[in-house]
């Protein structure tokens, strides 16, 4: 028979364990509050579409100065399957970078690396766009508390876990029986 000090002990070691080594990833990402947002020393996140609530678009990073400047390359690339327009500002939050593109695509990319995290096709329906002055393209998305909202073209409001990319709510905002975008 085995004693409970030694379960006790199992079961904290194992707790101990997954704590040290569970991934990151599995955590909760997307994690942008009000209290974030006022927050305008943090510099290594982009939270919203001008970086603060203030809309400076300014960053107070300064590794790269008149010295370094020169030094700079290209880090990596992500080619976006669309030759339409790019119109919305990415995101960052903790390293993960959110962007749309065209009929409002949506991607998470590594920061660091670009690699692809998730992508999530709305299924947009392509008559849409006929009602649309400047064409499918998408004028950005927002991340807050652990989700990603979108908006579509034909007038639906989607939010996506920030972690996986899933749907977690749908909502169409606009009369379906009018040419809305």
């Amino acid at each position: 028979m085995t004693s409970m000090p030694k379960i006790m002990s199992f079961i904290s070691a194992i707790s101990i364990l997954v704590a040290i080594f569970l991934p990151a990833s599995l955590c909760a990402q997307g994690n942008v509050t009000h209290e974030r947002l006022l927050d305008e020393d943090d510099g290594k996140n982009w939270l919203s579409w001008g970086r603060t609530y203030k809309e400076q678009r300014f960053s107070p990073l300064s590794q790269i100065n008149t010295d370094n400047i020169s030094e700079l390359g290209l880090a990596w690339y992500f080619d976006l399957d669309t030759f339409r327009g790019v119109e919305g500002t990415p995101v960052v939050v903790d390293g993960v970078m959110y962007l749309t593109s065209a009929w409002t695509m949506t991607y998470a990319l590594d920061a660091k690396t670009g690699e692809l995290l998730w992508e999530y096709d709305p299924q947009t329906p392509r008559e849409w766009g006929r009602y649309a002055c400047c064409g499918p393209v998408s004028r950005g998305l927002a991340v807050w508390e652990g989700k990603v909202i979108i908006g579509t073209l034909d007038g639906r409001l989607i939010a996506l876990d920030a972690g996986t990319g899933e749907e977690v709510w749908v909502a169409q905002t606009t009369d379906k029986n009018w040419p809305y975008t």
